[in-house]
C-alpha cells in the first residue's frame, strides 16, 4: 500500500480531533477558491493528487506549507464537487481538507466544522461504505467529540448511530471498532464499551498497515485504562 495512502486514511480518522479546539475561528471556508494550475484533467488522478496533498497538509515542516497543500486541496475537491456531484469522492476530500485547512489556519476553525458536516452527510447519501465505511467513521467521530449546541454540532448519541453502522458494515476495519467503543463510552455504556475493544484486539490482520494497527491497539489500550479507574 502506498505510503500516502496510508497516511491519508489516517489523517480521515484523526482530523475531527484537531478541529475541536478550533471553534473560535470565523474565515469562511466557501471563500477559499485555489486550484493549482498542474491539476490532473482526469477524476481518478485529481482524487490521487487529493490523497497527496492532505499528506503534506498534515506532515510538512512549516505552517506556511501545510496552509498551502489544504487550501489547494479544496479547491481541488470543490472543482470534483461540482463537475460530477453524483460521485462521493468529492464530497469525501472536501471534508478533510476542509479540517485540515482548519488545523493550519484556527480562524476558519467554525465554518470548517459546518463544512465538514454537509460534505459528509452527502457523501454518506451517495457511499456510506467508501474507505472501510470513512463517511459514517470521520461524520459519526465528528458528532461525540464535537460541543452540542449552541457552540457546534456535537451529538454523542447521533454520532453513536453512525459509528456503530460502520462497525456493522466494514467491522474489518479496527479503526470502526475503536471508535464505536469511543462512542458507546461517551454515551454511558462503558460495559459494551469494552467488549468492542476486545472485537478489535481479536481482529486478524486487514486492510491496514502494521503501523495503524499497532496505533488502534495502543489506543485500545489507553482507553482500557482510562475507563476501568
Amino acid at each position: 500500500m502506498p505510503a500516502d495512502s496510508v497516511m491519508t486514511r489516517r489523517w480521515v480518522e484523526v482530523l475531527v480531533v484537531m478541529v475541536l479546539g478550533l471553534l473560535i475561528g470565523c474565515k469562511s471556508i466557501r471563500a477559499v477558491r485555489i486550484v493549482p494550475p498542474d491539476v490532473p484533467l482526469d477524476f481518478e488522478g485529481r482524487v490521487r493528487l487529493l490523497r497527496q496533498l492532505a499528506a503534506e497538509a498534515e506532515s510538512a515542516d512549516t505552517v506556511t506549507k501545510r496552509k498551502r497543500a489544504a487550501e489547494r486541496g479544496l479547491g481541488i475537491a470543490r472543482q470534483l464537487r461540482e463537475e460530477q456531484p453524483q460521485r462521493v469522492e468529492g464530497h469525501y476530500w472536501y471534508a478533510i481538507h476542509a479540517g485540515l485547512l482548519a488545523q493550519a489556519d484556527n480562524s476558519y476553525g467554525l465554518t470548517a466544522v459546518a463544512e465538514m458536516d454537509s460534505a459528509l452527510q452527502r457523501a454518506i447519501e451517495l457511499d456510506a461504505a467508501h474507505d472501510h465505511c470513512g463517511p459514517l467513521r470521520v461524520r459519526g467521530l465528528l458528532l461525540v467529540r464535537a460541543p452540542g449546541p449552541p457552540v457546534s454540532m456535537g451529538s454523542p448519541r447521533r454520532g453513536l448511530r453512525l459509528l456503530e453502522q460502520a462497525a456493522e458494515r466494514c467491522p474489518e476495519y479496527g479503526e470502526n471498532l475503536l471508535y464505536f467503543a469511543e462512542a458507546l463510552h461517551a454515551t454511558g455504556k462503558t460495559v459494551e464499551a469494552l467488549a468492542v475493544l476486545q472485537r478489535l484486539e481479536a481482529l486478524p490482520a486487514g486492510p491496514e498497515s502494521a503501523g495503524e494497527r499497532q496505533r488502534w491497539l495502543a489506543t485500545a489500550e489507553a482507553y482500557r485504562r482510562e475507563w476501568q479507574k
